[in-house]
């Protein structure tokens, strides 16, 4: 058995039993202690001592660890319990790849299984257009696009990086390149280029690189990246006006290079989870919604069927 991992801040090493000491790089001391177990289905549990929970480093040691588990043990499943009330824990951990499988009275269940991303090359809906939108934490604004009349699919992913099948937890590393994405397909004779981009600025707020709400890297970066250039020329235009509206403006706006599609359980994710994590107010949904019924048609979308 490997005995230990590590990254640019962490490592593991074996201690006796089943677990890692978490031993921290840049205070040169322990920073906790993280145990395992493995079942005869060769699917993992762990545990990280509760006081480090909420500490950078337990972060570092769920990606290493379950990096390591499922590369090196060929593991295919790593499980996860939490109590409802370790709502620091239940970010670390969902920002580290981790599905939300089960919950009870006091508890919330979790599995990460080994996955690899799909990239979109050959999406080309017929009579359709498409738009790319990253604006922040991608469940929430999946969500957005969802209020629109005329928008026939939205999917989550990953756009505009540079390694290949990106997965969440490398994502969120800031080291891929890779931004939040919602790819949104709409039909052009239902609702116009324009009032998607009215929805995308409603509810991002441009002035901010790296950020949106409470969510800080390189992958809550705001962006509008298009695949068709017949969009180029109307995208970039409703751009040089909103540009006029700030003194401050970081949202990109260019051709798309790449784009994975996230892995399954983050499609629909506020569907699936309620209660889940999202930036977007209410009253920017119902922002949203109100479009439905306003004359924001002035800017059709180009065709090119």
């Amino acid at each position: 058995m490997q005995t230990s991992w590590e990254n640019e801040l962490i490592s593991l090493q074996k201690t006796d039993g089943s677990s890692f000491e978490i031993f921290a790089k840049d205070i040169q001391k322990t920073a906790g202690r993280l145990s395992f177990e493995r079942d005869e289905n060769n699917e993992v549990y762990f545990e990280i001592e509760e006081v480090y929970r909420r500490h950078h480093y337990a972060s570092n040691a769920l990606y290493v660890f379950v990096s390591a588990a499922h590369s090196e043990w060929q593991v295919p499943v790593i499980h996860a319990k939490l109590a409802r009330i370790n709502e620091d824990a239940m970010h670390v951990i969902e920002h580290n790849g981790f599905q939300r499988i089960a919950a009870d009275e006091d508890s919330l269940y979790y599995a990460h299984h080994c996955v690899q991303t799909r990239q979109d090359d050959d999406y080309h809906p017929a009579g359709r257009s498409v738009l790319y939108l990253a604006g922040g934490c991608f469940w929430g604004m999946e969500k957005v696009f969802q209020q629109l009349d005329g928008v026939t699919d939205t999917t989550v992913g990953y756009a505009n990086g540079h390694t290949d099948n990106p997965t969440y937890e490398e994502v969120c590393r800031n080291e891929t390149g890779y931004k939040e994405t919602v790819r949104v397909t709409f039909d052009p004779e239902t609702v116009s280029l324009e009032t998607i981009l009215k929805a995308y600025f409603l509810c991002i707020d441009p002035t901010h690189r790296n950020r949106q709400g409470n969510d800080f890297g390189t992958q809550y970066q705001t962006g509008v990246y298009y695949r068709d250039q017949f969009l180029a020329a109307p995208v970039n235009a409703y751009f040089t006006e909103e540009k006029r509206k700030h003194v401050h403006f970081f949202v990109e706006c260019c051709q798309l290079t790449s784009f994975y599609e996230a892995e399954e359980y983050h499609q629909n994710y506020l569907d699936k989870n309620p209660q889940g994590y999202c930036h977007i107010t209410p009253v920017e949904l119902e922002e949203v919604r109100a479009l439905n019924c306003s004359k924001h048609q002035q800017l059709p979308t180009p065709k090119n069927f």
